[in-house]
């Protein structure tokens, strides 16, 4: 199992609850083959899924996910690995939890389905993404996709339709009672016509 240490994914501004589309269940790909998932791993969909049990039956709903390029742009519906919530975790040191307390920044699993949540670019959805996510450089208040990752940039994007990230702040992650590792609040904005 490969995970990325200090990875993680939490939405902390959006309107999530009335959106009953911006939650949805996946497995993540590597080309053809079923990989694990960091928490906040930037996707977009690649195909639906087949119903397990069935043959040629699809699920209507539940995909198979890649990874977001640098390509992505407003056209292209991006998605992150969200397992804040999941009862089967795994630790980057390669445990499994089923509902266990220590819960951030643990990935999916390869093979197994995870939840992963809509990005809206808003320039008002504000998301929380953990150092493993993000490549930051001090003095640069952008961030642009590559690989599913966030890689820090010295401007904004000005092609229209554009996607990037704005940094709102950062801060320690507290996990249980104790600090953890370092997190950064990102606002999700693209570039208008």
């Amino acid at each position: 199992m490969s995970f990325t240490a200090q990875t993680a994914f939490e939405a902390r501004i959006t309107n999530n609850s009335r959106d009953n589309l911006s939650h949805i269940a996946g497995k993540y790909y590597v080309s053809t083959t079923a990989t694990d998932c960091d928490a906040g791993q930037l996707c977009t969909r690649d195909s639906l899924l087949d119903c397990e049990g069935f043959s040629g039956v699809k699920n209507e709903n539940t995909w198979k996910m890649v990874a977001a390029t640098s390509s992505a742009d407003a056209n292209d519906v991006i998605f992150a690995c969200d397992t804040y919530d999941n009862q089967l975790l795994t630790a980057p040191d390669g445990n499994n939890y089923f509902i266990g307390q220590q819960t951030l920044g643990l990935g999916v699993p390869a093979g197994r389905y995870g939840n992963f949540t809509r990005i809206n670019f808003d320039g008002e959805s504000v998301y929380r993404f953990g150092a493993g996510n993000v490549t930051y450089t001090a003095t640069h208040q952008y961030f642009t996709i590559d690989a599913g990752k966030l890689v820090s940039a010295a401007t904004a994007p000005t092609t229209a339709g554009d996607i990037y990230f704005t940094l709102r702040g950062t801060g320690t992650f507290v996990e249980g009672n104790s600090a953890s590792f370092a997190y950064y609040d990102l606002v999700a904005c693209k570039v208008n016509a």
